[in-house]
């Protein structure tokens, strides 16, 4: 029986138990990886400290040299700038402010009031002015309907 229990584990683990086939893959992935891969990180490393010492011994002097020529020019227009945003600003509070479009609200409501006025004056002459036609042409009938004799 113990036979049999050992040789149902071996079989089990021959047929189950992936781990050694999967530790030669990872080995081989690595030692292919590696010799791929080779040296090139320690070769960018080096390549990016001697464009860093590069960089330090001649370029911070030139942007030294070149931000103490321009720097005064730029915080000047800098400056004008922030005056023409402040005089914007003024000039909008100006248009904004409250007394203003009360101001404004009561000249719209005026010239609303005067143009329903005078939409209201034009109806009423033209209403006139229809019922003067209207009674106009009742009265030529009329008088044509008397000298046709139908009257």
């Amino acid at each position: 029986m113990a036979a049999a229990t050992s040789d149902v584990n071996e079989v089990f683990s021959r047929l189950f138990d992936h781990r050694p086939f999967l530790r030669g893959e990872i080995e081989f992935f690595k030692k292919e990886f590696e010799e791929k891969r080779g040296d090139r990180e320690v070769e960018e490393l080096f390549r990016s400290l001697e464009l860093i010492t590069e960089i330090k011994e001649g370029q911070i002097e030139k942007i030294v040299n070149s931000s103490d020529d321009n720097l005064p020019r730029t915080i000047a227009d800098v400056q004008v700038a922030l005056h023409m945003c402040e005089d914007t600003l003024d000039t909008e509070k100006k248009f904004n402010s409250e007394e203003l479009l009360a101001k404004k609200r009561c000249e719209r409501r005026c010239r609303l009031a005067t143009v329903q006025q005078d939409v209201q004056e034009k109806l009423q002459l033209l209403q006139e002015s229809y019922d003067d036609k209207e009674q106009s042409m009742k009265t030529q009938f009329q008088q044509l309907e008397k000298s046709a004799g139908y009257i």
